[in-house]
């Protein structure tokens, strides 16, 4: 657990904030706290007016692309006018982001209205900028002074603390992006992961507005939950199959949670930390395993009518049985053979681990996201589909062999309140709207 800053430290940057009041009564607030104050302040006076900004030019470029598409219709250019009509929807479909690597096939008139956006882009993202680098400075001056103190009065760790919120903060070249403080120490050292009070790390998934945590929720992770709400469940301390534990180690997935069990944990940890914690929904988590662009998403696409639709795509590659050298995740093949010989297996792998196995046992994904397939079922926001009777289940676990069960497109489903021995949860990070 992190030390929490001095009641200075907080004073100081919140009545740069511009909240004196409020920082009287918040004299006690963590670096946690201290950060959250400083992103709502940039959300309200620089993402906002920002993200206006974007939206207007976006209304704009759509009615340019409207008359564009007029024209070429009345030319009789069928190419160019459908090309326009799918360039104006991809606009309103949101995230609209034009390459500056044209495609010599693409009409001139696109190219053109594409050109002008960009520059559009730029200009506004130079405000931008130019709105947030007083407020970044302003705090860092506040900051060296902060540090100064606590160093003279011996308050060292707090000190560190000031230094390196300081640090990250300077550290940052641009503005903070529109779908999220990009640039904000509260998301991470770097700008791209982020570790919690808890030890979980984070990391981003690009085209979606999410961090997502690089292990299944521990059991170290679920028993801080457990400590601090002792009214919740206590299945998941004693799961097993067969007499063989599961889940029975810190740092193995926490199993015989669920859904209800797992939105609980997120709920607490939410409350703790002041960040937006969650489960995935179906989509970032099809995104993170690599088959978001092939599945075909609607908007009235459920679970239901997505699962097992892409009968080559795993989480390893597209063979099976998987022929990587590397193990590629915990299933059960020979290791679970020994301890259930009756049970149909996975030939020609052996993972060690006859149920759940330690979390970032196996090689992980290329975004850096260990276990998205085999070791625990995970949760999944999304309903199974419209009748909203049962919640949505992804990625295999250990007792599972058959080559569906494996798939990265496969889905399972379960009642929210079911609690099995090979079913836990991953979280995510909100970062964005």
């Amino acid at each position: 657990m992190k030390p929490s800053l001095s009641p200075c430290l907080v004073l100081a940057v919140l009545s740069l904030l511009g909240d004196v009041a409020f920082a009287q009564s918040a004299a006690t607030s963590s670096v946690a706290s201290l950060q959250t104050m400083y992103e709502d302040k940039v959300k309200l006076d620089i993402l906002r007016p920002h993200e206006l900004a974007v939206a207007d030019l976006n209304t704009k470029f759509a009615a340019a692309l409207d008359r564009a598409q007029e024209t070429a219709q009345k030319s009789g250019n069928l190419d160019e006018a459908v090309a326009i009509k799918k360039e104006k929807e991809a606009v309103l479909a949101g995230g609209y982001s034009p390459s500056a690597a044209e495609d010599p096939k693409t009409p001139a008139s696109i190219k053109t209205l594409r050109t002008t956006y960009r520059n559009t882009v730029a200009k506004l993202e130079l405000e931008r900028d130019k709105r947030w680098q007083p407020l970044k400075e302003a705090l860092a001056r506040s900051l060296n002074g902060v540090i100064d103190t606590l160093t003279k009065s011996g308050k060292l760790d707090e000190a560190i603390l000031a230094k390196k919120l300081r640090e990250e903060l300077l550290a940052a070249k641009t503005g903070p992006k529109a779908n999220g403080v990009a640039n904000s120490p509260a998301l991470s050292a770097d700008g791209k992961t982020f570790v919690n009070t808890l030890g979980m790390k984070f990391v981003p998934v690009p085209g979606t507005t999410i961090l997502m945590c690089i292990h299944e929720t521990r059991r170290q992770d679920y028993a801080a939950y457990a400590q601090a709400v002792p009214t919740i469940d206590s299945s998941w301390k004693n799961q097993e199959h067969e007499g063989i534990p599961c889940g029975h180690e810190d740092a193995h997935p926490v199993v015989g949670v669920s859904w209800d069990d797992a939105q609980g944990f997120c709920e607490w940890l939410s409350k703790t930390e002041g960040k937006t914690y969650r489960l995935p929904t179906d989509r970032e988590w099809s995104i993170a395993v690599g088959i978001g662009r092939a599945e075909k998403w609607t908007k009235e696409a459920t679970p239901e009518m997505l699962n097992d639709k892409l009968a080559d795509e795993f989480p390893w590659g597209d063979d099976f049985p998987p022929k990587t050298k590397d193990q590629p995740g915990n299933y059960a093949d020979s290791a679970w053979k020994e301890k259930f010989p009756t049970e149909p297996f996975l030939e020609g792998l052996t993972d060690g681990f006859a149920t759940t196995a330690p979390v970032m046992s196996f090689k992980p994904s290329k975004t850096g996201i260990f276990d998205m397939g085999g070791n625990v079922w995970e949760w999944i926001d999304d309903w199974w589909n419209e009748e909203k009777s049962q919640r949505t289940l992804r990625g295999g676990a250990w007792s599972y062999n058959e080559r569906t069960s494996l798939l990265s497109t496969h889905r399972s489903r379960r009642k929210s309140s079911d609690r099995l021995n090979a079913i836990g949860f991953r979280c995510v990070v909100a970062i964005g709207p």
